[in-house]
């Protein structure tokens, strides 16, 4: 299933209620006609994966079910982090996971998501360290520090 950003809420089933919470961070500008699309295999067992040419972000809705469970907002950070990718037009996962805690940190609500993902990276501790994310801890403690930055 394709949507576009217009469409993704639904599409991702993050919409709140009509009387609910702020919406969760949505993209501005040319990220906001980046193609979205529902394909697990493209994911490799991540909740969302990106391509940068053409620009698009694959997610898996099972996995970002089994994550909300665990970390609710967890989704909206994971959302961010991809667009962070486009828009920076790099794989480098810390300045993708920097990109998308100082966009959240500036949105109502966006607290929340970094929490959640401060939490979330946290819990993996020092165990799984990765070339491309580091520990969890250390990735929890980048994404705190990326929030307090002040904006550009």
């Amino acid at each position: 299933m394709r949507c576009h950003c217009l469409l993704l809420a639904a599409c991702f089933a993050i919409a709140p209620a009509v009387a609910g919470p702020p919406p969760p961070w949505l993209p501005r500008g040319d990220l906001a006609r980046v193609l979205v699309v529902r394909d697990c295999n493209e994911t490799a067992g991540d909740a969302m994966a990106t391509r940068l040419d053409p620009p698009t972000i694959y997610l898996c809705p099972a996995v970002v079910k089994l994550a909300r469970r665990q970390r609710p907002g967890i989704e909206t950070f994971f959302l961010a982090h991809e667009y962070g990718h486009i828009a920076l037009q790099t794989a480098d996962e810390a300045a993708a996971d920097c990109w998308a805690a100082h966009e959240l940190a500036r949105t109502v609500g966006g607290r929340r998501a970094i929490e959640a993902a401060r939490a979330f990276f946290a819990r993996r501790g020092r165990q799984e360290d990765s070339a491309r994310y580091g520990t969890g801890i250390g990735r929890a403690e980048r994404i705190a520090a990326c929030a307090e930055q002040p904006a550009d």
